[in-house]
């Protein structure tokens, strides 16, 4: 894993905001607005050898660069969550999918297929909450078993930074492991969401 990552430029000559891509305190890109267009530019390495990232991180990075340019904007892509007498999206969200799940535990946490938690990741994502733990079990027919090494809190790594980053650096972490998890026979996953209060809640 590289140590790529999105932070503000607070360089002279900039006539727009810019987001630096930064590895190992080394500036490598820049990403920024022309327009309504979000762009990137990447530097040559020494020797005009270019750099190399993992294609999860370099993803991480861009869209937490997004999030930061568009904190207010972003608002835009996503179903309107907020207002008085409109639904919670995480209501809207277990409705769509209580009855996806393949079994529910004693605190009625649910248990889903790889194929369907992707689904429920990308509606997380249009309704403007953000994933922030997932884990990985078996079902046994009395019994849920946990797998070890599959219990991740991606919030975590996010914790203290302003929502759209907080949003767009946990729901890429999450797919990225669901991603690597699916391949696993068998495996159902749980997972836990939160919303730009700060509030979880278990799926």
């Amino acid at each position: 894993m590289s140590d790529l990552r999105a932070r503000e430029a607070h360089g002279e000559g900039w006539d727009r905001p810019v987001i630096e891509l930064v590895e190992e305190e080394r500036v490598v890109g820049i990403v920024y607005l022309d327009g309504d267009t979000v762009l990137a530019e990447f530097d040559l390495g020494e020797d005009d050898d270019a750099w190399a990232f993992e294609v999860t991180d370099l993803q991480t990075a861009l869209d937490t660069a997004r999030a930061m340019l568009l904190p207010e904007g972003t608002a835009l892509l996503v179903e309107p969550t907020t207002g008085i007498g409109k639904e919670h999206p995480v209501d809207r969200l277990a409705a769509e999918f209580d009855e996806a799940a393949v079994h529910r535990g004693d605190e009625d946490e649910g248990f889903y297929p790889p194929q369907v938690a992707g689904r429920l990741m990308q509606r997380v994502e249009a309704l403007g909450l953000a994933v922030v733990t997932i884990e990985g079990f078996r079902i046994h027919q009395d019994w849920v078993e946990p797998i070890p090494g599959m219990s991740v809190d991606v919030g975590d790594a996010y914790d203290g930074e302003l929502w759209p980053v907080f949003q767009a650096g946990c729901n890429v972490q999450a797919t990225a492991l669901l991603e690597r998890w699916a391949r696993e026979s068998g495996i159902a996953l749980a997972l836990e969401v939160g919303d730009a209060d700060g509030e979880r809640y278990v799926m």
